[in-house]
């Protein structure tokens, strides 16, 4: 399994740069998502590593927050779905007006005592991995695991999350507040064109 050299291949790993995450945390290394979707090849070999990992867990939906985790999700259960042989389903959660992840379109339904994976791309404090958690839980599905494509937080575990994380790939990263963003006070120009430095910027300026 080699995540790092698909993501490189495709030009998704970034760094010696100033970027601005949507947590709003900045940091100098920052791992485009979008630029490996463009690629199906590479996009369908991550999943295929997703689902090699499970290929003993029975899965039977497999669950992505929006917007990444759509396609993780979708391309991990046909995975999944090749290796036993069976139906596997592939749902997504929303971001809601309150910042939560909610099921619509009635996909709630198609987790309920259902066997669980939860895939997201790039894991950085863990909300809207942990918001993911709660709303299968509360949709009655059975979580099985969490995984990720790229951990970049140390302290994200099964123990934070109170159900079973994995990953295929660490790249932990030092993030800052802007407050204290040491790239700030070197004048470092923030990254405008990937990640939400552009918004930041706006907002700073507002």
């Amino acid at each position: 399994m080699d995540v790092i050299k698909i993501l490189k291949e495709v030009g998704a790993v970034m760094t010696d740069s100033h970027f601005v995450g949507t947590s709003g945390l900045h940091f100098d290394t920052y791992v485009n998502k979008d630029f490996l979707y463009l690629h199906t090849k590479e996009t369908s070999q991550i999943c295929k590593f997703f689902a090699e990992k499970y290929k003993n867990a029975n899965i039977e939906v497999v669950v992505g927050p929006a917007l990444g985790g759509i396609i993780l999700a979708q391309w991990t259960a046909s995975h999944l779905r090749e290796i036993y042989g069976l139906e596997v389903l592939a749902v997504y959660t929303e971001k809601s007006a309150d910042g939560g992840q909610i099921f619509t379109r009635g996909y709630e339904n198609f987790v309920k005592n259902k066997r669980v994976l939860i895939v997201e791309d790039i894991v950085t404090l863990g909300k809207s991995l942990l918001k993911t958690v709660d709303t299968v839980r509360s949709a009655g599905g059975n979580i099985i695991g969490t995984c990720a494509m790229v951990n970049k937080n140390k302290d994200v575990s099964s123990e934070s999350l109170g159900v079973p994380f994995d990953f295929l790939l660490t790249l932990f990263v030092d993030t800052y507040e802007a407050s204290v963003c040491p790239l700030c006070k070197n004048n470092i120009p923030i990254n405008t064109k990937v990640g939400h430095g552009k918004n930041f910027l706006e907002s700073k300026n507002k």
